[in-house]
C-alpha cells in the first residue's frame, strides 16, 4: 500500500519578477540604493533537484532582515548552469521577494525598481498561479 504525503505549504511573500542581463552583485548593489535595504549574499544558495534531468541547480540569493519591521527581503537569481528556478517564467532573471510583517507597498517598490538604468522590466508575480511555487520554499 502506498501512502502518499501532502504537504499545504503557505505563499505568505510577495514576488517581483526582474528581467536584466548584469550581474547578480550588480543588481544587489542597486537594489540597495533604490529600496533603501542592505542584501548580503547568503553562506550558501538554494539548492534544488531536479528530477526530470537527475542534476542539481543552485541559486544565488541575497538577504536583508530588517529589525524594526520585521520585513525580510531576498534577491533570488532564476538561472542556473542546469536550469531555471521557476520554469514558466523564462523571460525573468531575478525575483525579490518580500516575506512581510509590516505593510509594504509592492508598487512603490516597483516603481523603484524601474527606475535602475539596467533594468529591463519589474513586475508582480502572482505567486498563486505558479506551477513550481514550492522552488521558492527556503
Amino acid at each position: 500500500m502506498k501512502h502518499f504525503l501532502e504537504n499545504d505549504f503557505e505563499f505568505e511573500f510577495q514576488l517581483i519578477g526582474i528581467s536584466c542581463h548584469e550581474k547578480d552583485y550588480r543588481i544587489c548593489w542597486a537594489l540597495n540604493q533604490a529600496l533603501g535595504v542592505e542584501l548580503t549574499k547568503t553562506e550558501t544558495d538554494l539548492e534544488l533537484v531536479l528530477k526530470k534531468r537527475k542534476k542539481t541547480s543552485f541559486y544565488s540569493v541575497f538577504e536583508y532582515k530588517n529589525d524594526d519591521t520585521l520585513n525580510e527581503y531576498y534577491l533570488i537569481n532564476n538561472r542556473s548552469t542546469n536550469g531555471l528556478l521557476i520554469n514558466e517564467l523564462p523571460h525573468l532573471d531575478y525575483f525579490v521577494m518580500v516575506k512581510e510583517n509590516y505593510p509594504v507597498d509592492i508598487n512603490d517598490a516597483i516603481t523603484h525598481i524601474k527606475k535602475i538604468p539596467f533594468i529591463l522590466t519589474a513586475y508582480s508575480v502572482s505567486v498563486d498561479s505558479l506551477v513550481s511555487k514550492e522552488n521558492l520554499i527556503f
